[in-house]
């Protein structure tokens, strides 16, 4: 670390962190929003200090840690039906510990940097619910983040346009030699784009977020386009920037899901006669402007996606059978937290993983396996499938129309984690925990409401005036007795 980067971070992240301790709401919201843009900073702005711009999300997650644990919220009721999922997660988390001193690992940095990359955004998932003030609040930001994606997106389409020549154009490099490019298209001359993103994988989980989030933020307001035009657009320009990446995964989760979307909010009554008009009207035209956004990017990922070597049933069926092996091959107790970890050979200062002997896996499951062994293993997707399962309970116990539409999206978005990277991806890690947090917020939200409406019921009843209570539980006044 040079000490011009270094003087650089602590510029940054010490100032940030200690107004994160104060503001933790405000802080835990711009997160998600240096998310978004730290690997502009990491590419464009300060190239020379890419590991240190990467860190600051970090060290700022860690403050509004601590000033959560500092204020008084986390004394304020917290949404039921959670507990099985952090008594999960902690015995997970004691498990990973364990792990970082396994003697099959290569160095207890190693370890710790696995712990980090496990562990460290799941307790967003707890302390986001707390950082919304009702519900209006919690639209007002799912629509602001939408609107904030459509630059990002576009960013995309001018990429592509630009070529492989142009500056726009660049992966963060972890050496002083730029990173190679990938390209796509018939005549390899597109290159597959990051958008504001380090890697082509933050830009694809980002697009892939945004579209699901989009999907039950419009759902939730009926497809109405008056009032609604910015988050049909952003749904729309972030659909047509999957196909300048280049990458499958977006655009074949985005079409196996929709329908399942939709057969929800039909189950749950969400889908009226006007909305079902609308519906039919938008969808079409969202599709056909997201296809001729880009035509080069389509046609290149057409074929892309009609020439590549392996079949999407590969695909799908590649975390069961490298798990297998993994199984079969890999230590009781696995090769240690983090062993398969990218960041293990720069720590090691080598190119090649001695210490998982042959053991080279490409499957987030499989990289669990072999890391933690079956225990590990165990926990892990237990914690995953308890997490769709709640999710799933939510989406079908809600009873605010907006919260079930949001629900019915994120529980399919969390599901997709079970099978997706979170680990590996801090990009899809941050809006996994993130995701949870949001229905954590919603249950919150909706169980405090109810609360407040028998309260309220209760002194009508008592021949009180009742007082003003807010949705964070706070009473503006007392109750006085009447004549």
């Amino acid at each position: 670390m040079n000490s011009s980067a270094l003087l650089l971070f602590a510029a940054i992240a010490v100032p940030c962190a200690l107004l994160a301790v104060k503001y933790w709401q405000h802080a835990l919201f711009g997160v998600f929003v240096l998310l978004v843009f730290e690997g502009a900073l990491r590419k464009w702005a300060f190239p020379w200090a890419q590991a240190q711009i990467y860190l600051v999300k970090d060290a700022i997650l860690l403050a509004v840690y601590v000033g959560f644990l500092l204020d008084g919220r986390k004394n304020q009721p917290a949404p039921t039906e959670a507990g099985a999922i952090k008594a999960v997660l902690l015995v997970a988390f004691v498990f990973g510990c364990f792990e970082v001193f396994n003697p099959e690992s290569p160095s207890v940095l190693v370890g710790l940097v696995g712990l980090k990359a496990y562990f460290l955004y799941a307790p967003i998932a707890f302390i986001l619910p707390y950082a919304f003030k009702s519900r209006e609040h919690l639209l007002h930001m799912v629509r602001l983040y939408l609107i904030m994606a459509i630059p990002v997106a576009v960013l995309g389409f001018v990429q592509v346009a630009a070529g492989p020549s142009s500056s726009l154009n660049t992966y963060v490099s972890h050496s002083d030699d730029p990173a190679v490019l990938v390209h796509f298209g018939r005549e390899n001359d597109l290159v597959r784009t990051s958008g504001t993103f380090s890697y082509i994988s933050g830009y694809t989980s980002f697009l892939t977020f945004i579209a699901m989030l989009g999907i039950g933020y419009n759902l939730a307001q009926g497809w109405r386009i008056k009032n609604n035009v910015a988050p049909i657009v952003a749904l729309t320009l972030v659909v047509g920037a999957m196909f300048t990446t280049g990458s499958r995964a977006p655009v074949y989760t985005l079409l196996a899901t929709g329908p399942v979307i939709f057969w929800f909010a039909a189950m749950r009554g969400m889908l009226a006669f006007r909305t079902v008009l609308r519906l039919t009207l938008l969808v079409p035209v969202i599709a056909l402007v997201a296809l001729n956004l880009s035509s080069r990017a389509f046609e290149a990922f057409l074929q892309r996606a009609s020439e590549s070597d392996d079949s999407t049933l590969a695909r799908l069926s590649s975390p069961v059978s490298q798990t297998i092996e993994a199984l079969s091959n890999a230590p009781p107790l696995g090769v240690g937290i983090g062993a398969t970890h990218p960041s293990a050979l720069t720590i090691m200062g080598t190119e090649w993983p001695w210490w998982l002997h042959d053991l080279l896996t490409e499957n987030e499951m499989a990289r669990v396996t072999v890391e933690l062994g079956l225990i590990g293993l165990l926990l892990i997707y237990s914690l995953r499938i308890m997490i769709a399962a709640f999710a799933l309970r939510s989406a079908l116990s809600l009873k605010d129309p907006a919260y079930r539409a949001l629900a019915i999206v994120l529980m399919l978005y969390l599901a997709l984690g079970i099978i997706g990277s979170i680990m590996l991806d801090p990009t899809a890690g941050l809006y996994y925990w993130g995701g949870l947090g949001i229905v954590l917020a919603m249950r919150r939200l909706e169980q405090l409401a109810h609360r407040d409406a028998r309260a309220t019921l209760s002194a009508t009843r008592a021949g009180l005036r009742p007082s003003t209570v807010y949705s964070d539980g706070h009473p503006a006044g007392h109750p006085s007795v009447q004549g």
